[in-house]
């Protein structure tokens, strides 16, 4: 009977080696944590300037949001359309222009 608990102590320790062992493998192969600081999260001081005040919102080409502040706006009616860039603000355009034909 001893021999039989011997070797079933030594099976949950191997099983608890090779468990770590393989969290530690899958560790090396997760993305990495990224943090994020925002200009709300920097210290107020007075020689700091205090971030962009617009709103985000989507650009209707790729997606990504973008500060209603950027330079690359459609005016549509009384809408206003943002882009994240020239080329995306283009691309709506041409694809605006195909649609109204």
């Amino acid at each position: 009977m001893g021999g039989f608990l011997f070797e079933f102590l030594d099976f949950i320790v191997l099983a608890l080696v090779i468990i770590g062992v393989l969290r530690k493998i899958s560790s090396l192969f997760r993305a990495p944590k990224v943090n994020i600081r925002t200009a709300t999260a920097r210290p107020s001081t007075s020689n700091v300037s205090a971030g962009h005040q617009g709103e985000m919102v989507r650009d209707p080409v790729c997606g990504i949001f973008v500060s209603t502040e950027l330079p690359h706006q459609l005016r549509q009616g009384k809408d206003v359309v943002h882009f994240c860039s020239r080329e995306c603000l283009e691309k709506y355009q041409k694809a605006s222009h195909y649609a109204a034909s």
